[in-house]
């Protein structure tokens, strides 16, 4: 199809428009959101002609032996999207890996569309002052754990690119290891934008990390599912807490593809530990504020 003619593009196209006619001594808060790689999965053909041939996801075929009954439970509606897709492929071999190509092109098409409104604005006049923030809403199983789609707690779900760029702060380049949350975006931007009261925010500015990616944080990221289902990362660690009490721990220094659940072994019970109760610290609420609380009827 026309490349033009697609959603993306066009909203790519107004947000270049904006930048163009934006006064240099004017504020500018200007979101793209960018709908790719949204399903369905089409792009235009040139992106699929980029991609010949690209390995399938590495899986494990007894992946889902050692999950709990929580797992079980949150993921048991969910299995239709990867059977379907296994079925599909051992009919018309090869279907599989043309759906995880159509994904990877869909990626590439929305990469052009962030190229084409970066290079606007380092034509526009307002290129110097401006910070960047670049973002997915959550991650994506292709297949991994037996799993195709968002609607988890694993990794895969729940990873998402997360880049900031802002005039003089950090090294051009630098990546920081340090597992955040999003909750870290919009105190993080107050930091940038000079507003230090930062009382009434649920996360923590992530500015230390942007000066200095190895800089002491003590803040996991976490993520929530459904009702009263939490997962919790760290640099080495996840941990997902399920609404009935079962657990899984994975160990991403020695598995990153999340496929041995450790939670039951007894060596790695202090670790366990310490994870719950960060999660249950990190989710202890403060009071809302009288700001905040609906106003009674007269």
């Amino acid at each position: 199809s026309d490349e033009k003619n697609t959603i993306d593009f066009r909203t790519t196209e107004y947000c270049i428009r904006s930048l163009k006619n934006q006064p240099i001594d004017k504020p500018l808060f200007l979101a793209c959101g960018i709908f790719k790689p949204h399903s369905p999965f089409f792009a235009p053909p040139k992106y699929l002609a980029k991609l010949p041939e690209i390995p399938n996801p590495t899986r494990l075929e007894s992946d889902w032996t050692d999950l709990p009954s929580g797992a079980f439970k949150l993921m048991k509606n969910k299995k239709w999207f990867w059977n379907g897709m296994s079925a599909l492929d051992k009919r018309i071999p090869g279907s599989y890996g043309d759906f995880v190509r159509a994904y990877a092109a869909c990626c590439l098409f929305a990469d052009a569309q962030v190229g084409r409104l970066l290079d606007a604005l380092d034509q526009s006049l307002v290129a110097k002052n401006t910070i960047i923030v670049l973002w997915s809403d959550h991650g994506f199983h292709l297949g991994e754990k037996d799993h195709i789609e968002k609607f988890a707690l694993w990794e895969k779900a729940n990873h998402v690119p997360f880049i900031i760029s802002a005039p003089g702060v950090g090294t051009p380049g630098s990546r920081c290891e340090i597992p955040v949350d999003l909750t870290v975006l919009y105190p993080t931007l107050l930091h940038l934008c000079g507003i230090k009261d930062q009382s009434y925010c649920d996360g923590n500015s992530a500015l230390p990390l942007l000066k200095n990616p190895k800089a002491k944080w003590d803040h996991p990221a976490i993520s929530t599912y459904g009702r009263n289902n939490h997962t919790l990362r760290t640099q080495r660690w996840r941990y997902i807490r399920y609404s009935d009490g079962t657990e899984e721990l994975y160990d991403h220094q020695n598995d990153p593809d999340e496929w041995t659940n450790l939670a039951r072994r007894e060596s790695a019970q202090t670790h366990l530990a310490k994870l719950r109760d960060r999660l249950k610290f990190s989710q202890d609420a403060e009071p809302v504020s009288d700001l905040r609380k609906p106003k009674a009827r007269r």
